[in-house]
């Protein structure tokens, strides 16, 4: 005799909203850091003369030394375009594999999903390293970060 379960586990609406959002945002991710990685050969057009002339306009003192912090940050991530790029296609591809298993009410994905993210936060001090521009990054994305684990968290007990 086969036992049917007449009351099948029913996904919770935030969770579906939470999944829909995560397929959306880690979609664009996987997608732009393909392209990212596609591109990348692009930097060696790059030369420190590109960056130079935007130094030019400026002459006010803190306005100059703030350009120049930014301008070493961006040629430190043009120089490793393709390593972030390729770092954050894989955690957004993981990032985006959690989201499906929790939409099939999988707690795995609920893991994958925490660890890609909080991995993800840190992709550009790894290779830029820290500084305020970093930080301040890292601090901004860490709000929307610990705002989806924790509305995830809460659908947990919804999952097997």
């Amino acid at each position: 005799m086969e036992i049917v379960e007449t009351n099948p586990k029913q996904r919770p609406g935030l969770l579906t909203v939470l999944c829909i959002l995560t397929f959306i945002g880690s979609g664009f991710g996987v997608i732009n850091n393909l392209m990212g990685m596609i591109m990348s050969p692009i930097k060696n057009f790059l030369g420190p003369d590109f960056f130079e002339m935007a130094l030019e306009e400026v002459h006010e003192e803190p306005a100059r030394q703030f350009l120049e912090q930014a301008i070493e940050i961006g040629q430190r991530a043009i120089e490793h375009i393709f390593e972030i790029s390729l770092a954050q296609f894989l955690l957004y591809a993981a990032s985006l594999i959690g989201a499906i298993l929790m939409f099939q009410l999988k707690k795995a994905g609920f893991y994958i999903y925490t660890i890609a993210q909080v991995l993800l936060l840190f992709v550009p001090a790894i290779f830029i390293g820290f500084n305020l521009f970093i930080n301040i990054g890292i601090l901004f994305s860490s709000v929307f970060t610990i705002l989806f684990i924790a509305l995830y968290a809460i659908n947990l007990k919804k999952m097997n």
